[in-house]
């Protein structure tokens, strides 16, 4: 027996399936819009699981962060050390700093990128949700009474 599907009809803004139809003729793509929009729904439910913040912001628990020691790091927060000419990332997911998919502090984090004990305050920087420049973690170490 043939595999049957079936269909749905869902309410789509005319303007909406317009623009798709000229985005496409623009880029002179031969592709059916209604197929298109069918893509889109797949590549979403694809990716969604993956890129929560992106595509289901609503569901994140905006709450969640890592603490290193004073300093708050709240979620999806991105650390990167320098070392050898490139870069290596590691980001706080929920409350933890992930590197390689694996939990790591900040010191462990450093001394898997250079394989030496490293002053991860001095070494990192951090990237806040937002936020577009690069800040040395030292320089938002919050400083406590008595600390030079």
């Amino acid at each position: 027996m043939p595999d049957q599907q079936s269909f749905l009809s869902i309410p789509l803004p005319t303007k909406t399936f317009l623009d798709l139809v000229e985005f496409l003729r623009e880029h002179n793509s031969p592709r059916d819009p209604v197929e298109m929009v069918r893509t889109a729904v797949e590549y979403w439910l694809d990716n969604a699981a993956w890129k929560t913040e992106d595509l289901l912001p609503e569901v994140i628990d905006h709450e969640k962060g890592f603490r290193w020691k004073q300093l708050y790091l709240p979620h999806s927060t991105l650390i990167r050390m320098k070392y050898r000419g490139g870069f290596h990332y590691a980001k706080v997911v929920g409350d933890k700093l992930l590197h390689d998919d694996q939990s790591v502090s900040p010191s462990e984090f450093a001394h898997r990128v250079t394989g030496t004990a490293r002053n991860a305050w001095r070494d990192l920087e951090v990237r806040r949700p937002g936020q577009d420049e690069w800040i040395l973690a030292d320089l938002l170490r919050p400083q406590t009474e008595g600390e030079n």
